[in-house]
């Protein structure tokens, strides 16, 4: 079960990272002032990052659902 839980502890860890994103870009774009192009690259790489870590999120969720299957249960 030690594999199953190291993919948990990834996948809480990730969650959380996810969360943060999130409330950077809505801050982020709630401070957006006009037409500011600085502004407006920032938060497309973050919705970018966020992208990516939401990918990586169903890939560990896929992780831990095929692991869980697979652990012998005594």
């Amino acid at each position: 079960m030690t594999e199953f839980d190291e993919l948990i502890q990834q996948q809480l860890k990730l969650a959380d990272q996810m969360i943060y994103n999130r409330e950077e870009i809505q801050k982020l774009e709630e401070t957006l002032c006009g037409s500011d192009e600085a502004m407006k690259t920032i938060i497309v790489e973050k919705k970018e990052r966020l992208l990516h870590l939401e990918e990586e999120f169903e890939r560990l969720i896929e992780n831990v659902i095929s692991t869980f299957e697979n652990t012998p249960i005594y």
